[in-house]
């Protein structure tokens, strides 16, 4: 799987940059277990137009939620507290924009807000020197999604991780679209299947950078 990661604010580096700095993130997590932060995860926004036969948003937002709940490092709000406060959003309030001021009065009760927008989710046919039907090819499903961080705790929001991830997940020839019958997401079989694994790769590496970032926006605070 290949990744590129564009637009960060804050290098993930810091993070390993040395024992005392790895001291001290230890120390914050400690705090943070005691302390924790309130997080919202506003429901993915899906631009990708993809065909899968199921709320690929409802899948991700609920799934990442789920994993962010495990280690309990967050005060996760409720996802129907969530759903209240984005009826409160405007057409104008541009969650990806250059002015968030309005992230401090539609999520005054989050220290931080999670943005996620869908941008692309699509397979593609493995390229081959002789012309050949797509049925006989194996693909690659790419993926393309953009987050972005808010810290909520000051008198003016504050972007602490802008960034798109890119994935590209191997398909073999008797898995891609035209030979699987993909299982949807609330079947058993969903997360052995090409796109299950694949979503599954992509919602613990969002996790991951969510979790290492707040703790560093709480470390530098």
């Amino acid at each position: 799987m290949k990744k590129h990661f564009l637009t960060s604010v804050f290098c993930l580096g810091a993070l390993v940059s040395g024992c005392q700095k790895d001291n001290t993130v230890s120390s914050s997590l400690l705090e943070t277990q005691a302390n924790k932060s309130t997080l919202a995860i506003v429901p993915l926004i899906d631009n990708s137009e993809q065909s899968l036969g199921w709320n690929i948003s409802d899948e991700i937002t609920y799934t990442l939620c789920s994993k962010l709940d495990q280690k309990k490092l967050f005060d996760l709000a409720l996802p129907s507290q969530i759903r209240s406060q984005t009826k409160r959003m405007k057409g104008r309030n541009n969650p990806f924009g250059e002015d968030i001021s309005w992230v401090k009065q539609v999520f005054s009760e989050e220290d931080f807000v999670v943005f996620l927008e869908l941008l692309e989710h699509k397979e593609v046919p493995k390229e081959t020197v002789k012309p050949t039907p797509p049925a006989m090819l194996a693909a690659d499903l790419k993926v393309g999604l953009r987050i972005r961080i808010i810290d909520n705790r000051g008198e003016s929001p504050k972007i602490t991780l802008q960034e798109i991830l890119q994935d590209s997940h191997f398909i073999p020839r008797q898995f891609n679209q035209y030979n699987f019958d993909q299982c949807s997401w609330d079947s058993e079989e969903f997360g052995l299947s090409p796109v299950g694994i694949a979503h599954s790769q992509l919602i613990k590496e969002l996790k991951d950078r969510i979790e290492s970032y707040i703790l560093l926006a709480k470390v530098q605070q």
